[in-house]
């Protein structure tokens, strides 16, 4: 037995470690090879059997056709989302006419969109760096189509407006961080197309807002614009929430690192202790009884800390600029 609690394999016949034995932390990553368990020979002993791990292999891995099968549907919100930036002045004349306010006070609307579509990725961004892509985009594509709906059915000029800024929070994420998600799955020298798409779709997306919701102003009443909107954006989240995979490697790593000391417990727990590691100086295998931890958990700093960051670090920016 050495210093660690390991046992050297080569200086025993039958190779066992004690439940007490020191717990050896090793850095997982992407490439780690999982050593293999020690043999056991005991009578009524529950097998556990291994976890799969494969929904937690590194997005650089994964398939072409899935890789472009995200890109698209991560696009398709995009088209979606930025397209709410411009339909909504078409029925403003309506709008004013309903509420009895001036065009101007109808085009506040704009601002508070604006504002809420700035504001958030601020704070949402290094959300999703902790926590994944996917449940920040889930809860803010609910938020952003039941934001929709609540333009379509509001009464009252007041509650427009603070639609509106939710609204705008709930689509930033679709066009501020598809970016990222690009990022996480293509190497550095195949993103061009990728991005030209993400590109191409926000443009498209800004075009189709004043054309589809001038042609329903006209035509409709002005709910019947927000309506439209709310029942896209719902069909596109539905996809979200039904085919969108994590895309954060890292995030992936901590789930895998979470799987793997899981298994690790209940193994133990039914008596099954120790697992082959080779020794990092002598290369000689060791029976440990390990964990995983992922080195990017522990040097990443606060949430709140890198929500200040994030807030702080455009402006600091425009400073420097001017």
């Amino acid at each position: 037995m050495d210093d660690s609690g390991s046992l050297r394999l080569d200086k025993v016949r039958s190779p066992t470690i004690s439940p007490d034995a020191v717990i050896v932390y090793h850095d997982l990553t992407h490439e780690t090879l999982l050593p293999s368990p020690v043999p056991f020979h005991k009578e009524n002993v529950e097998i556990i059997p291994p976890p799969d791990l494969r929904s937690y292999d590194s997005p650089f891995n994964w398939s072409q056709s899935r890789k472009t099968f995200i890109t698209w549907l991560s696009c398709t919100v995009t088209v979606v989302t930025a397209y709410t930036a411009g339909a909504y002045s078409p029925p403003a004349q309506q709008m004013s006419e309903y509420w009895h306010v001036s065009t101007v006070a109808i085009f506040v609307g704009i601002t508070t969109f604006t504002t809420g579509f700035a504001i958030a990725p601020m704070v949402l961004a290094p959300f999703s760096e902790l926590n994944g892509r996917r449940p920040v985009f889930i809860a803010t594509g609910i938020l952003f189509v039941l934001c929709q709906l609540c333009c379509a059915i509001t009464r009252s000029y007041g509650g427009m407006l603070a639609a509106r800024f939710f609204t705008g929070v709930g689509g930033s994420t679709f066009s501020t961080m598809v970016g990222g998600v690009i990022s996480d799955i293509y190497h550095h020298e195949d993103r061009n197309m990728p991005m030209c798409l993400f590109t191409g779709a926000a443009m498209m997306g800004t075009g189709l807002g004043p054309m589809v919701s001038g042609f329903v102003a006209q035509h409709l009443e002005w709910r019947w614009v927000f309506y439209l909107q709310a029942i896209d954006g719902s069909l596109v989240i539905l996809a979200v929430i039904m085919f969108f995979q994590e895309t954060r490697g890292s995030v992936l790593l901590s789930r895998k690192a979470r799987v793997l000391n899981d298994w690790y417990e209940a193994r133990e727990k039914a008596g099954l202790i120790g697992f082959s590691v080779p020794s990092d100086t002598t290369g000689i295998m060791q029976i440990q009884r390990i964990r995983w931890r992922v080195r990017a958990d522990e040097e990443r700093d606060s949430l709140a800390k890198m929500i200040a960051i994030s807030c702080y670090r455009p402006f600091r920016k425009c400073t420097l600029i001017n």
